[in-house]
C-alpha cells in the first residue's frame, strides 16, 4: 500500500508539472498571437461604421501580406484615435494631417503614406460652406480664397454681427477646425465676437448635412468630403453654398507608433505601395499610396504652434 501511495502520488506530480507546462506553452502560443495582431485606428471624418466597412478589404490584404491579423477600430472622435496610440492600443492609423502631428507630439507617430489620386495629388483644401440664404445676405458671390479672402468675408459678416450660426466639425480637424480658425487668426478675428454661435458638429457629413438642413447656417468642411457628398446627391452646389477656399493642404496620412519592431515598417512601407487599385482606399477618389516623411507635414506644424497659442 505503501509503494501504491508513493507512486500514485510522483504520478500526480508528474501530471500537475506536464499541466504547467501546457499551461505555460498555451499562454506564450497566446502571447505569440497578441504580437502577431496590429491595430488600425481611423478618424471618425465620416460615418464610423461606413469607414471601417470601406477601409476592410484594403485592411485584410495588408493582413495577408504582412503574415499579421490587422484589426479595424474607430473612436468617438478624432482624439480618441490619438489618444489610443498614446496608450499602445493602436498600432497603425489614419489621421488627419492635424490630428496626426497630434499623434507625432503625444504618441510618437511616424508619417508613413498618403493617398495620391490619378493623377499623383495628394493635397486638399479646406472649405467654409454656407446656405444660399446666408450668402445672398452677405452678398458673397464668389469663392473666396486664402487670407484675404478670409478677410472679405468677415468684413461682410460684420454688418450681420451675432446674426449668423456656425459649426467647425471636430477640434482635432485639420480642414474643419485649424485651417479655417487659423485664417480667422491671420484676419485678427475670433469667431466667438463674430457668429451667434459656434460649436463643433462631429464629422465631416454632419457639417454638410447641418447646412442642407438649414440647422447651422455656415460650416467648415474639405473638397474632398464636399465632392462625395454632391456626387452621391447628399448635397448640391445649390443647397451647400462654397463661400471659402484654403490653399493645398498636405494629404491625410497612415502613419506608424514609432516603438513598433523595423520589419514592421518595413513590410507595411512596401505593402502599401502594392495595394490593388481595386481595393485601394483612403481620404477621396485615390488610386495608390506613396510614401511621406515627418517633414512633409511641417506647415501643418506651424498652424498647430499658432492654435494652441489661442486655448
Amino acid at each position: 500500500m505503501k509503494n501504491i501511495k508513493k507512486n500514485g502520488g510522483k504520478k500526480m506530480k508528474l501530471i500537475a508539472k506536464i499541466l504547467m507546462v501546457v499551461m505555460a506553452l498555451a499562454l506564450s502560443v497566446s502571447a505569440l498571437m497578441a504580437d502577431d495582431e496590429l491595430v488600425m485606428g481611423i478618424i471618425p471624418a465620416e460615418n464610423p461604421d461606413m469607414m471601417v466597412k470601406q477601409y476592410t478589404p484594403m485592411v485584410n490584404w495588408l493582413s495577408q501580406k504582412m503574415g499579421r491579423k490587422i484589426k479595424i477600430i474607430t473612436a468617438t472622435d478624432y482624439t480618441g484615435v490619438v489618444e489610443a496610440m498614446r496608450a499602445k492600443k493602436v498600432d497603425i492609423a489614419w489621421f488627419g494631417p492635424f490630428s496626426y502631428v497630434m499623434a507625432n507630439e503625444r504618441a510618437g507617430a511616424e508619417a508613413v503614406a498618403v493617398g495620391i489620386d490619378k493623377n499623383g495629388v495628394s493635397t486638399y483644401k479646406s472649405y467654409l460652406v454656407t446656405t444660399p440664404e446666408t450668402a445672398k445676405m452677405l452678398g458673397i458671390t464668389k469663392i473666396e480664397k486664402g487670407e484675404s479672402g478670409m478677410k472679405a468675408i468677415f468684413e461682410k459678416l460684420d454688418k450681420f454681427k451675432k446674426q449668423i450660426s456656425f459649426t467647425f466639425t471636430d477640434p482635432a480637424s485639420t480642414s474643419g477646425y485649424a485651417i479655417p480658425r487659423y485664417y480667422m487668426y491671420l484676419t485678427g478675428v475670433k469667431p466667438e465676437d463674430a457668429f451667434k454661435s459656434v460649436g463643433f458638429v462631429g464629422t465631416h457629413d454632419a457639417a454638410e448635412l447641418v447646412v442642407k438642413n438649414k440647422i447651422i447656417q455656415m460650416a467648415s468642411d474639405n473638397n474632398i468630403n464636399y465632392s462625395k457628398m454632391e456626387k452621391t446627391g447628399l448635397i448640391s452646389k445649390e443647397s451647400n453654398v462654397i463661400i471659402w477656399e484654403s490653399p493645398e493642404l498636405p494629404g491625410s496620412p497612415l502613419a506608424l507608433r514609432s516603438d513598433l519592431p523595423q520589419s514592421v515598417k518595413d513590410d507595411f512601407r512596401k505593402y502599401i505601395k502594392e495595394i490593388p487599385k481595386d481595393i485601394v482606399t483612403g481620404y477621396g477618389e485615390i488610386t495608390g499610396y506613396d510614401l511621406v516623411t515627418d517633414a512633409d507635414y511641417k506647415v501643418i506644424k506651424d498652424v498647430k504652434k499658432v492654435i494652441d497659442s489661442l486655448k
